[in-house]
C-alpha cells in the first residue's frame, strides 16, 4: 500500500505542477481546455469535432459551446461540409495560428527545461515511463466506462 500512496502523491503534485505549467502559457483570457483545443486544431487542420473531443476527452457538447467561444474571438472557423451538413470541421485563423505557435513555441520551451533538468541517460527511462502510464490510465479509465 506504501507505493500506491507514493505513487498517488507524486501523480498529484505532478498534476498540479502540469496545471500550473499550463496555466502560464494558454493565453489569460481563455481557458486552459480552450488552450488544449487551440493546440490540437493547430496540430490537425481540418480535424472534426468529433475528433476533437475524443482527443480532449470530453463530451461534443463542451467542444461545441467552446467553439462558440473561439469562433467569436475568431481563433477558429467552423467549415460545413458540402456532402454532408452535420460533418464538421474546425481550423485556424490568422490570430488562432499566432496563438497555437506562441502556445506550442512557450511549452516546448518550458518542457525542454524539464527534460534538461533530468540526467541525459534517465531521459528515455522518463519517457518511456510516462508512456506506460498513460496507457495503464486508459487501460483502467476503459474498464470503469463499460
Amino acid at each position: 500500500m506504501e507505493n500506491v500512496m507514493r505513487f498517488r502523491e507524486n501523480t498529484r503534485r505532478l498534476e498540479r505542477k502540469l496545471a500550473n505549467m499550463n496555466k502560464a502559457d494558454c493565453c489569460c483570457e481563455i481557458s486552459t481546455t480552450k488552450c488544449f483545443m487551440l493546440v490540437e486544431i493547430g496540430r490537425k487542420p481540418g480535424i472534426s469535432v468529433k475528433e476533437l473531443a475524443e482527443k480532449l476527452d470530453v463530451d461534443k457538447s463542451v467542444v461545441s459551446r467552446y467553439l462558440e467561444e473561439l469562433v467569436k474571438k475568431e481563433y477558429v472557423q467552423r467549415n460545413i461540409s458540402n456532402e454532408d451538413r452535420r460533418w464538421v470541421t474546425i481550423s485556424l485563423l490568422p490570430e488562432g495560428i499566432k496563438r497555437f505557435e506562441k502556445i506550442e513555441h512557450d511549452m516546448n520551451e518550458k518542457f525542454k527545461q524539464v527534460l534538461d533538468a533530468i540526467p541525459k541517460e534517465q531521459q528515455e527511462h522518463v519517457i518511456a515511463s510516462l508512456e506506460y502510464y498513460v496507457e495503464a490510465c486508459r487501460k483502467v479509465e476503459e474498464q470503469y466506462d463499460q
